[in-house]
């Protein structure tokens, strides 16, 4: 029993440790009232929600991302600063849970003449837990929608926002049962494109579990 208990608290931590090497900024507390549900903001907020609000049963996201306009591609016909993304990413998973098993695929889809992607992952660790992920990069967004219209888009103001300047990430906990979301703008130009690899709008569904 005792070393089934060490098993699983040692896989809180891989996972707490996980999840924070994709996170840029320090975190503020928010306490702001619901908003009422409206249209999405861009056909993106729409296309990505119809692809990843299921990440929690990952066997059916590539389904759900086909249906919703996304095309399959390899990452070799990928931008090079989103697979660059990815295999930082994917470093990170390997690097925190030696031996899991780590799956995914990666989708294209064209929004105001800018090429989005849509990278799925699951990494399924040895001790039983495991952590699906659904994002979106639009990395040359030129500007992200108001907060007003993203909080009303999800329903409800975010639980939590991180800010860096003009570089903000608001997160949604829960965004669907079990499901988390995070919207993260980072302007062109900014010292976390350089420091860590992104810029623009990206989306981030995930979905955690086998404690």
């Amino acid at each position: 029993r005792g070393q089934g208990t060490a098993g699983r608290l040692q896989g809180h931590r891989q996972l707490a440790r996980l999840m924070s090497a994709f996170a840029a900024f320090g975190m503020i507390a928010a306490t702001i009232g619901t908003a009422q549900a409206m249209p999405a903001p861009s056909p993106l907020f729409g296309a990505f929600k119809a692809a990843c609000t299921g990440v929690r049963s990952f066997d059916g996201v590539g389904a759900a991302a086909t249906g919703a306009g996304w095309s399959e591609i390899t990452e070799t016909k990928a931008d090079p600063r989103v697979t660059a993304i990815v295999a930082k990413g994917r470093d990170a998973m390997r690097k925190e849970a030696p031996g899991a098993s780590i799956s995914g695929q990666m989708f294209r889809q064209r929004f105001d003449g800018r090429d989005v992607y849509l990278v799925t992952s699951r990494i399924a660790a040895k001790q039983g837990w495991w952590a699906n992920g659904c994002r979106a990069y639009d990395l040359d967004a030129p500007a992200a929608p108001t907060r007003e219209a993203i909080d009303s888009w999800v329903g409800s103001a975010p639980k939590t926002v991180q800010a860096n300047g003009p570089a903000s990430k608001r997160r949604w906990e829960p965004w669907q049962p079990g499901v988390s979301l995070e919207i993260t703008y980072v302007p062109r130009g900014h010292p976390l494109g350089a420091s860590y690899g992104i810029q623009g709008l990206i989306f981030v569904s995930q979905s955690t579990g086998g404690f």
